[in-house]
């Protein structure tokens, strides 16, 4: 699986830096590895002069993330245990295609992550107990109709139904693509790098 690591300017191996894990939509599938560049949260992180946290986005060559999901947990797996990782700070981000991916890679692995932001996703309300512990910031466009935002509703309320926390941001003005706008947010990068206790 081929996949995009930034690291922070001041990269230092002997250091333990924070990771988010990005999954990248539908519109990024393919082999085209460059074609994760323009994904908000590295625009986000290449304006900011010192952004803080490695950034793993790998690249889903098939037709969906469910298609290759075994590889993607490997990798996830693999690059969470990096020497130069801090286990305590490893948080997952994820839009439309890479939102329903990322509701279930957190119930894979749902002691890895200490934080997650979902737009426009979906995915297995009746599992939501296992997302309990996961602090869940989901963002929606209101006038989206390629997921409508029902679905992000169902999770947020089955989680907290479970006693999680877990929040929605519905975006009055906006279609389908809510994310520009959530991952030009510098409070959703606080969340995402906060460490719980």
């Amino acid at each position: 699986m081929q996949y995009r690591l930034r690291f922070p300017r001041t990269f230092d191996a002997a250091c333990r830096y924070p990771l988010i894990v990005y999954l990248h939509g539908a519109g990024t599938r393919g082999t085209d590895l460059g074609a994760l560049d323009s994904a908000a949260i590295f625009r986000y992180a290449e304006s900011t002069d010192d952004f803080p946290a490695l950034i793993l986005a790998p690249l889903c060559e098939a037709e969906t993330w469910f298609d290759v999901y075994e590889q993607l947990l490997a990798l996830i797996d693999t690059v969470a245990a990096l020497p130069f990782v801090d286990r305590e700070k490893i948080s997952l981000a994820g839009v439309s295609m890479g939102g329903y991916a990322s509701w279930q890679v957190l119930m894979s692995r749902a002691s890895l992550f200490s934080a997650a932001v979902i737009c426009c996703g979906g995915g297995m309300y009746w599992n939501a107990a296992k997302l309990k512990n996961i602090p869940i910031k989901a963002f929606h466009g209101e006038k989206d109709t390629a997921v409508y935002p029902s679905e992000s509703r169902h999770m947020v309320d089955a989680v907290n139904r479970e006693g999680g926390r877990a929040s929605l941001v519905l975006l009055p003005d906006c279609d389908h693509n809510c994310w520009d706008a959530a991952f030009a947010d510098a409070e959703v990068y606080r969340f995402l790098l906060r460490r719980e206790g």
